[in-house]
């Protein structure tokens, strides 16, 4: 079935779509939600009908147009797609069975070319959160990821990544790790995220400086220009299968460990990465409860990344109260300036962002086993980093006299003191991201917390404990009522429980 397709966008739905006039659907035996596909195998849509484009033509949106380098008025051929080999391949996972390569690469290529529907990957990826994949699976998914993406090279030079798994308020390492790194000749080329359950991903505190939604072709140029980058996975498309993957099984709240591993893996190896450093926080309020948790997915990491070519260490770091003292985007930039222009931020987001970029420095043999943190420090005091922070930043379309004074705050905030003299037991870094988002972070960039306490710490009564920012006194006031119901700050307690009415 050959027709001319033109560019129609139809507001709120996916772009794996085709839009087709009713009556010229109806002649073709399709029904809406159908899946077609190309007769090369190259574009798989699914069929949509709307009146608002005319009878023998299909209308596609501009992404799908631009990802397959079509143009108005040309002409394809397309076929109705079967995808029962793919339910076969969700089936077999679905009844705990080991998937082949052919399998896994089949199901890959049907969710790279647009073949699969939400639900397909979702009944695929909760098969594999309920029943695992060996090794072997993992490593295939990664290598499909890769085969079907984009991949960046940067010939003769030594390139390097780190990640970390998220889900802890603060944690705002990476614009401080890449222009150390940078600066020492090494490139990184760092694709981050927005928040998804923090009140601030890596992107969402980028743009409060410059602009990280750049694409493949711009951000290898600002690779080229200044030894890093730091952009948005969205917009580069780099390893845009295992997006695809992602959004489909967010849906359904679920988040496969596997296909984690595998994602972010092919990613960095698509970036041209040859050595990686991996966070994994863990405690109470983060993804990973117990260190044996934390262990045992460093392993998975390790064991993937030395299959498909990459050298892959992991840290298991602190998740149980927040890193650094200012959560919300911009504030989180806020503590990142001070750190990189000397003014020395909260000493835990400091100490980790030099860990981690030590830690690079000697996989790549650029300090000795345990000096990696000094020469990281040694870069970060002479001023070479914070430099290369402004020349990255100004790559990427900031204002290269940006500082830490000159970013703005919320219109409204409020302060919590001490209503006695008590002593902080914990942080509770969950409570802490929920009071953040209920502010506005991260879509209000302004909003968020300040956190004048420390595990520890002895109060008197009416010293601050946090403070709060938003741009609505709405939502500052729901903020201000998590005090009562989920609390960030927890105060000591002589008593933990009180058991009674035990009959023997």
């Amino acid at each position: 079935m050959k027709m001319k397709i033109y560019k129609h966008e139809i507001q709120g739905v996916p772009s794996n779509y085709i839009i087709l006039h009713p009556t010229t659907a109806e002649s073709m035996e399709l029904s809406p939600g159908t899946l077609i596909r190309s007769t090369d195998g190259n574009m798989g849509f699914r069929l949509l009908t709307s009146s608002s484009v005319e009878q023998g033509i299909g209308g596609l949106s501009a992404e799908k147009m631009k990802e397959n380098k079509l143009t108005d008025g040309q002409e394809i051929d397309v076929i109705p797609a079967g995808v029962e080999g793919v339910t076969r391949i969700i089936r077999r996972k679905i009844r705990k069975r080991t998937l082949t390569d052919q399998e896994i690469d089949t199901f890959m290529n049907a969710l790279h070319t647009g073949l699969l529907t939400n639900s397909h990957v979702a009944a695929f990826g909760t098969a594999v959160e309920i029943n695992g994949m060996q090794e072997k699976e993992i490593v295939c998914a990664a290598e499909a990821i890769l085969r079907y993406s984009d991949k960046w090279e940067f010939r003769g030079r030594k390139v390097v990544d780190k990640h970390s798994i998220g889900g802890i308020a603060g944690n705002r390492i990476t614009p401080i790790i890449v222009p150390i790194l940078a600066a020492m000749d090494l490139v990184i080329p760092k694709v981050s995220t927005r928040a998804i359950t923090s009140p601030a991903g890596t992107v969402d505190a980028l743009e409060v400086v410059t602009n990280p939604n750049l694409t493949g072709e711009e951000a290898i140029e600002v690779v080229e220009s200044t030894n890093g980058c730091m952009v948005n996975g969205e917009t580069v498309k780099l390893g845009d299968v295992a997006d695809k993957f992602l959004s489909s099984v967010k849906q359904v709240k679920v988040d496969p460990r596997e296909m984690m591993i595998a994602s972010i893996l092919a990613k960095k190896k698509a970036a041209g990465a040859e050595f990686v450093v991996i966070d994994l926080p863990t405690g109470k309020g983060s993804k990973l409860p117990s260190r044996e948790d934390a262990r045992r997915l460093a392993y998975d990491f390790s064991g993937v990344g030395n299959k498909i070519g990459l050298k892959v260490e992991c840290i298991v770091s602190p998740g149980d109260k927040p890193i650094g003292n200012m959560i919300g985007p911009s504030l989180e930039m806020v503590e990142v300036l001070n750190v990189l222009e000397g003014n020395r931020g909260h000493l835990s987001l400091e100490r980790k962002a030099l860990s981690m970029a030590g830690l690079i420095l000697e996989g790549m043999g650029y300090a000795d086993r345990g000096m990696g943190h000094d020469v990281a420090e040694q870069v970060l005091d002479s001023g070479k980093a914070h430099k290369k922070f402004i020349e990255i930043i100004e790559a990427q379309g900031g204002d290269p006299k940006v500082t830490s004074d000159s970013i703005p705050r919320a219109p409204y905030s409020h302060t919590i003191t001490a209503e006695r003299g008590d002593i902080v037991y914990s942080i509770d870094s969950y409570n802490v991201g929920m009071m953040a988002r209920a502010a506005g972070a991260p879509s209000d960039k302004m909003a968020g917390v300040v956190l004048h306490v420390d595990r520890g710490d002895e109060l008197k009564k009416g010293d601050p404990i946090l403070e709060i920012h938003s741009h609505s006194e709405g939502k500052l006031d729901e903020a201000i009522a998590l005090m009562q119901t989920a609390a960030p700050i927890i105060l000591e307690k002589s008593v933990l429980e009180h058991i009674t009415g035990v009959q023997i």
